[in-house]
This record gives C-alpha cells, sequence and structure tokens, in this order.
C-alpha cells in the first residue's frame, strides 16, 4: 500500500542521522576494528580454494538448509562492480583456513544487492555499504555483520566474534537484558532500526518509548517513527505499538506526523476488527489536521479498509470515495491518486457497481505508468471487473519490473492465469510467489483445477 512506502521513508529519514552513528559504534567485532583489505595488499590463495558459496538459489532454500544443519548463514551481499568484495573474493574467501572455517561452521551464501532477489534481501536487512557480510539465523533472523574488506586472519577473528556472541552489539544486547540503561537502550535500538531488524529492535523501542514517555524529544520520537514504519514495512504490527499510538496520538495536536501514526493505528484496529474505534480516530484526526493535508487520504484509505474488514461494503465505500475525492482536490502525488481510484474502483465492483467501477479504473490507469505495487492492485481489480486478460497483462507487468521477485506480484500472476484456465503457469507463479515469500501460506497453494464450463449439449 502507498501508506507503507510513505511513512517509512518520512520515519527512515528521520531516524537516519542517529542510527548511522549508533550502528558505526556497535558493529565492529572488536574495540579495534580489522584493518580493511586493500588493493594489492594480499596474495591470491591457491587455485581451487575457495568458500563455497551458495548463488543463484531461493533465499529460502539457503535458510531452510541453514536450518535442518542447525548452523547459521554467512550471506554475502557485494555489487559486481565492489572493488573489496573482488578482492576478498580472491584473497579472503580464497583462504584455506577460512575456506575450512565456513565449511565446518556456516552455510555460505552470495547475492548481488542490484540483481534479482538480492535487491529485496538488500532491502530487507539495509545492506547497501558493500560488502556486507551478514550472520543470520535459520528464520533469517540477523545475528551480526561485518561491513567493509577484511584480510583473512581479521575476518576470521571478527567472524568468530558474531558466532560466539563477542561484539560490541552483541555485548551490549546481552548486558541490556540483565543492566537497563536508557541511553545504551536509544543508541541500541537506533543501530537496529537502522538495519531494519524489528525482532530486537521491538522490545527496546516499546520500552524506551513507554518508560521515557515523552514524544517531545526528538531521539524518542524518531525511534518510535522507525518502530512504526519497520512494522508497516515487514507487516508485522503489534498491539503494544498500537497502544502507545492511541496513547500518545491526541498530545500530537496538529503536529503533521499524527496523521502517518493514526493511519497506522486505523489499520491496526482494522485488524482487531474494532471498526468503531477506527472510524473514532480517523474523525479526530482529520477534525485536528483538516483534509487538505498529504496523510488525510491515507487515513481514510485505512478506514476503509478497516470497514471492508469488518464486511460493512457501504462503510468502505464512503470513505474509499472520500479518499479519491481528496486525493484528487489535495493534488496528491500520481501514485497517491492512482492507489486512491484504485481503491475507490474495487470497492464499487465489490458493492455490484460495475459501471461506476470501471469508470474508476480508467481513471487510475489514465494518470500514468504503475509501479509494481500498482500494477499488482490493478490486476485485483481488474479481477474484480472479470477482465482476465487486463488482469493478466497488469500481473505480468508487475513481475516484469519486479525481475521476478516480488511474491505480491507472481501471486496475482498466478491468480489471473487460474481464471483464464492455465492452471500449470498459475502454479508456477504460485510456487515462485511461495518461494520469495515462505512465510505467506496463501502462497503455498496450488492452483486448482477452474470449473469446467457446461456444453451446449449438456445444458
Amino acid at each position: 500500500m502507498r501508506f507503507r512506502k510513505i511513512i517509512a521513508a518520512v520515519a527512515v529519514a528521520l531516524i537516519a542521522p542517529p542510527a548511522a552513528r549508533a550502528d558505526a559504534q556497535l558493529s565492529s567485532p572488536s574495540k579495534q576494528p580489522p584493518a580493511p583489505a586493500q588493493a594489492g595488499a594480499l596474495s591470491p590463495a591457491p587455485a581451487g580454494v575457495h568458500v563455497p558459496f551458495i548463488e543463484g538459489r531461493p533465499f529460502a532454500e539457503v535458510l531452510r538448509r541453514a536450518k535442518a544443519e542447525g548452523r547459521p548463514v554467512m550471506l554475502d551481499v557485494a555489487a559486481s562492480w565492489c572493488g573489496p568484495c573482488k578482492l576478498m573474493d580472491r584473497t579472503t574467501f580464497s583462504d584455506p583456513a577460512v575456506v575450512e572455517w565456513a565449511k565446518r561452521s556456516v552455510v555460505p551464501a552470495r547475492v548481488d544487492a542490484e540483481k534479482g532477489e538480492g535487491r529485496r534481501i538488500a532491502a530487507r536487512y539495509q545492506a547497501f555499504s558493500f560488502p556486507t557480510i551478514l550472520f543470520l539465523d535459520g528464520d533469517g533472523n540477523e545475528i551480526d555483520r561485518l561491513v567493509g574488506g577484511y584480510h583473512a586472519a581479521d575476518f576470521r577473528h571478527g567472524a568468530d566474534a558474531v558466532l560466539n556472541g563477542r561484539t560490541p552489539l552483541l555485548e551490549r544486547l546481552a548486558k541490556l537484558k540483565t543492566s537497563w540503561n536508557a541511553p545504551d537502550a536509544l543508541a541500541i535500538a537506533s543501530a537496529l532500526a537502522a538495519r531494519r531488524d524489528l525482532p530486537r529492535l521491538r522490545p527496546i523501542a516499546l520500552r524506551v518509548v513507554s518508560e521515557e514517555g515523552d514524544l517531545g524529544r526528538p531521539e524518542i520520537f524518531q525511534l518510535f517513527l522507525g518502530l512504526v514504519a519497520i512494522e508497516t514495512l515487514e507487516n508485522d504490527p503489534s498491539s503494544e505499538t498500537a497502544d502507545l499510538i492511541a496513547t500518545f496520538l491526541p498530545r500530537l495536536g496538529t503536529d503533521p506526523r499524527r496523521g502517518f501514526l493514526a493511519a497506522a493505528l486505523v489499520t491496526d484496529l482494522g485488524k482487531r476488527g474494532d471498526v468503531a474505534s477506527a472510524r473514532a480516530v480517523a474523525e479526530e484526526t482529520l477534525q485536528a489536521l483538516g483534509e487538505s493535508t498529504e496523510s488525510s487520504t491515507d487515513v481514510l484509505a485505512a478506514l476503509g479498509r478497516a470497514e471492508r474488514q469488518a464486511g460493512n461494503g457501504a462503510g468502505a465505500l464512503a470513505a474509499f470515495r472520500r479518499a479519491a475525492s481528496l486525493a484528487e482536490k489535495n493534488g496528491a502525488a500520481a501514485g497517491t491518486r492512482v492507489e486512491r481510484q484504485l481503491d475507490l474502483a474495487e470497492a464499487l465492483a465489490s458493492g455490484g457497481k460495475r459501471g461506476e467501477a470501471k469508470k474508476a479504473y480508467l481513471a487510475a490507469i489514465a494518470v500514468g505508468p504503475l509501479d509494481t505495487e500498482l500494477s499488482v492492485h490493478a490486476a485485483r481489480v481488474a479481477l474484480a471487473l472479470k477482465d482476465s486478460a487486463e488482469a493478466v497483462k497488469h500481473a505480468r507487468r508487475a513481475v516484469e519490473l519486479s525481475n521476478g521477485e516480488d511474491a505480491a506480484a507472481q501471486a496475482a500472476l498466478g491468480a489471473a492465469l487460474r481464471v483464464t484456465g492455465d492452471r500449470a503457469g498459475a502454479a508456477a507463479a504460485l510456487k515462485r510467489a511461495s518461494e520469495i515469500d515462505p512465510r505467506n501460506a496463501a502462497y503455498g497453494t496450488a492452483a486448482p483445477e477452474p470449473a469446467k464450463k457446461k456444453s451446449a449439449k449438456a445444458s
């Protein structure tokens, strides 16, 4: 959803400066960081000796192997133009001692951060400095990382420190569990937010925000926005976060960031089935901020989804209609206008208003080129309008734009192909969606055989 991109961008922009400083302080495996490898500083190791990186296989497959073998993943996130990456490949990763260590200690894998699934993985872990060596458990949760080029001995030292819990980050996390210190907790949480490390960030951030209780402090507010953004991106909101939003929201007055938090809260309330509270939060927010703010349409769209989840078609249609109208009136960005028109078209189609739905759909398509997310949405609306050809077209475009590495795009293609009767194509697309996002059980369902039409004779 477009709201997810907006709130994430805002929160990341706010949290990046302190997070970057904190991460720099916490990521080195020792108090004195190992010297980065320099071009020409090392001699290549014997030919044929190399860490056996898994490359070109689905990331989910790597995680399954790690879990089955009870070993962590060592994921080399690199780029084709990266000099230190190439140097480490010729030297450090070809060092016999490193090779033997890797074979017995980790499941080694490598991705190109700018190609295929590597793009999604780099974004997931915010690994944009190359090389970044991520150490992950079998569920894909980060243990710690090494950033930059390392000589073989220094790499072994750093990697052992990660696996044995002796890096500054891991030691400070362990200390925090036995001796809570708010300034330390804030620094650690900022570092984890910069890595998009939700499992370890959430409990620390919630405690910091709960105990400090003062969103007037910029660093606390930044941390809270970062937590909300990451929960939204991961589609993993927590009731504790929502409760804190509800507590702080009235205190924010006319602060424009109130709209972002309100949209997140309305979304959570909708998932809980508390549509009455969702309506109240939406109206209170619009009264405080007005309807001309950038976030007004996001709040109304979140309310529309809440109404739809509650089975209130009329309420959903009213909210989506109002959101689409405001997006046009306020001169919202093209992507936002497209999203709101598609929301409206979907609601109209669900209510049996096919003519109006088609009009809203065409209005959305006319705005301009669609990105991956909007193409997926357009495919879904086209299916609701019984236009399978349009659905396939948009779904294929979504897959193309994402280079085949977006689970939602593959799932949309599977749904569209299934309607056309292409059962094999649908099953292949759903299989790929499941490989990309194995946590989503819906993607693991094979496409069923479409219902056969009765012959003219039989009828």
